[in-house]
């Protein structure tokens, strides 16, 4: 028997992904009922992205391997 989950109603990202990970390392099988991204929330969720960019928020492919060198 698998757990359905529907991942849309826990609006904590971080609760979210704990969840994810939780079931996944303890080998508990479970089914999303995720809706699909509408074009206004992709359009919202780009817009932030660039945003981000703009103000310097963002981590170059150059610092991430410096900083992956030092793990």
């Amino acid at each position: 028997m698998k757990l359905i989950i529907d991942f849309d109603k826990i609006k904590d990202l971080l609760k979210r992904e704990w969840l994810i990970t939780s079931l996944k390392l303890m080998h508990i099988g479970f089914q999303t009922t995720e809706k699909p991204q509408t074009v206004a929330q992709y359009n919202k969720d780009i817009e932030k992205g660039n945003i981000e960019i703009e103000s310097g928020e963002f981590t170059s492919a150059t610092d991430l391997k410096s900083e992956a060198n030092k793990w």
